[in-house]
């Protein structure tokens, strides 16, 4: 996955969040036309510290309207991202900014709040460390957004009415494109996973003990 990019004003984080159709190669030779933002599905990584003050300026690039939810953050009620209730949504062409600060750590992520928009691909993880680094430390921090995909025959744009989904992918890919999670011997590794997906994923990591949290 990639990571956002910031710039720093008066002691606040600046993000630039884009909204926009992305095509995107889950295998070879398989392409869809799904939405992600700044150019993946899913979207590249916010990744900040606990205590930051933060100011994502949302752009709608999308055909028709949009507002993003940072899931699992509490914050102002107007910056919240609820279409109807917390704000209007974005117009397409239209941005908005976000603004508060982060007093919480942890893993979330953010998604679109808009019908059907998140089985289009629209998710991103949103990463905060904590002020106090927790013990004990490990050596390798990984991140898997699990999403389903119903894709037609000769289709590739993905049916978000369906109920049945065909395809199943780790960070935008499908196996074997998944990317390998490379570790030493003897270091230890946390494995922070998100299911945007609405069937159950139990994962196996075949041949190695491990504590899940």
């Amino acid at each position: 996955l990639k990571h956002l990019p910031f710039t720093v004003e008066n002691g606040t984080k600046v993000f630039r969040l884009i909204a926009e159709p992305v095509k995107t190669e889950i295998v070879p030779g398989r392409t869809l036309e799904a939405w992600g933002f700044n150019g993946s599905v899913p979207g590249p990584t916010i990744e900040i510290n606990e205590g930051d003050r933060v100011r994502i300026v949302v752009e709608n690039h999308l055909p028709e309207v949009f507002v993003p939810h940072w899931h699992g953050l509490e914050v102002p009620i107007g910056m919240d991202g609820t279409p109807g209730i917390s704000q209007a949504p974005i117009k397409p062409g239209e941005s908005f900014t976000y603004e508060f600060t982060i007093h919480q750590n942890g893993t979330f992520f953010y998604h679109s709040h808009m019908a059907m928009q998140e089985m289009m691909g629209m998710i991103g993880l949103f990463l905060v460390h904590p002020k106090q680094a927790h013990q004990p430390a490990v050596d390798r921090d990984f991140g898997l957004i699990l999403q389903e995909w119903a894709i037609r025959p000769n289709n590739p744009v993905p049916n978000t009415l369906a109920m049945e989904f065909n395809w199943l992918t780790m960070n935008g890919k499908s196996g074997p494109a998944t990317t390998p999670m490379m570790v030493k011997l003897g270091e230890r590794v946390r494995i922070r996973i998100v299911n945007l997906g609405m069937d159950h994923h139990p994962l196996h990591l075949h041949g190695h003990q491990f504590v899940v949290t």
